[in-house]
Order: C-alpha cells, then structure tokens, then sequence
C-alpha cells in the first residue's frame, strides 16, 4: 500500500505544480500588455508603434480632428494604419478635442516640431492662455521630450498649419514654411506656461533659441 500511495501524491504534486506554472505564464503574458485595456493612458503597443524606429517615416503626419457630439465618437481623418508621424498626430488630434474649450483641431507632426491649430469655444484671454496651456502640454506628454510644440487659435493660421501637413520632409521649402508659420503662431496666439526653469513655453532651450536664429 506504501508504495502506491506515495507516487500518488507525488503524482498529485507534479499536476498542482504544473497548473500553478500555467497560472503564472498566462498572468504574465497578461500583465505584459500593460495598460492594454485602458482608454485614458497609452499603453506600451501604443508607443511601439509611434515610436519603432524600424518604421521610416516618408511624410509629416497630419491629421484634423472635429469634436463629436457623441462621447467617444470621434471622426478621423488620415490612414488608419499609416505612418508613426500620422499616428501621432492622431492620438494628439484626439486628446487635443477632448478638451473643455476645444472644438476643432488641426495638427501637424514634423521631424521636430508639433504645431497645433485649434478652434475654442470661449475666446477671452484667461481662456485662451488656459486652453493654450491645455494644448500644449497635451501634445508634450505624447511625443519624444525633446519635440518643441507650437499652438495657434488664430483661425487664421489653420491654413498654414494644413498647407505643412501636406509637405514631406524632403519638399525644398519645408523649413521655411515650418519657421514662418512658427513665427506666426507665436505672435498671435498665447503659448501656456513655461515647460520648467530651462526651457519656455514651446519647449525651447536657450541652446535650441540660438540654434533657430542662425
């Protein structure tokens, strides 16, 4: 009776055993999505597609964004699939017109700057600078810290801002339009706060302001 009894239980060990490994496979395959279910944060696919370096961009990403009067029914315009720049630029457009006083956005990803268009709903200038704050650290918190992010609620602008989205990094006159448009932005359209003690609003360093002006 000993001898049978006791590879039972060990029989019955090795299953236990086994299931428990299994348990802990699939939790962890769970938990390596993490944030894979969550509407409010990127998750860790999200930045792999934005940021894989394996995918070249060939184009600047642009995308216009109106808000729905549905929550969660946004309208998209660009590839689906498309480029890291365009996806960007998506992902901003969409948390961008989620905001309070946002109602309409255009936005633009270049190689090294963001530039938002938006429309608001109040126009007074405690507003307009909260909103513009809004925008901006909206757009910060989605691409790489060393992008410099630039908004406008100039209706204006819009044009310019749209007239970048349909450039490629290799049209001859793509800096100068960015810089110009840049200009502009700045001059009509207030920036927010301060990024932190060494940079501005739009994300600048001293080092990055001397390097524009030459």
């Amino acid at each position: 009776m000993k001898k049978t009894f006791i590879p039972a239980i060990l029989l019955s060990g090795m299953v236990l055993g086994a299931c428990a490994a299994n348990e802990d496979h699939e939790l962890a395959e769970r938990n390596d999505g993490v944030y894979q279910e969550s509407g409010n944060t990127l998750n860790r696919d999200d930045r792999n597609d934005l940021y894989n370096p394996s995918n070249n961009d060939t184009n600047y990403g642009f995308v216009r964004e109106v808000k729905s009067p549905v929550p969660g029914d946004t309208a998209e315009i660009g590839k689906e699939d498309g480029i890291n720049r365009e996806k960007t630029a998506g992902m901003i457009s969409k948390m961008v017109v989620a905001l309070p006083n946002v109602h309409e956005t255009s936005v633009v990803v270049t190689d090294a700057e963001v530039l938002i268009s938006y429309k608001i709903d109040q126009a007074d200038n405690k507003s307009r600078f909260e909103t513009a704050d809004q925008v901006k650290k909206t757009a910060m918190s989605v691409v790489p810290r060393w992008y410099h992010v630039y908004v406008s609620d100039d209706p204006a602008l819009r044009q310019y801002v749209e007239n970048i989205g349909s450039m490629d990094p290799y049209s001859a006159d793509k800096n100068t339009a960015v810089q110009d448009t840049v200009r502009m932005m700045k001059e009509s359209s207030p920036q927010g706060r301060p990024m932190s003690d060494l940079e501005n609003e739009n994300g600048e360093t001293k080092e990055d302001r001397i390097k524009q002006s030459r």
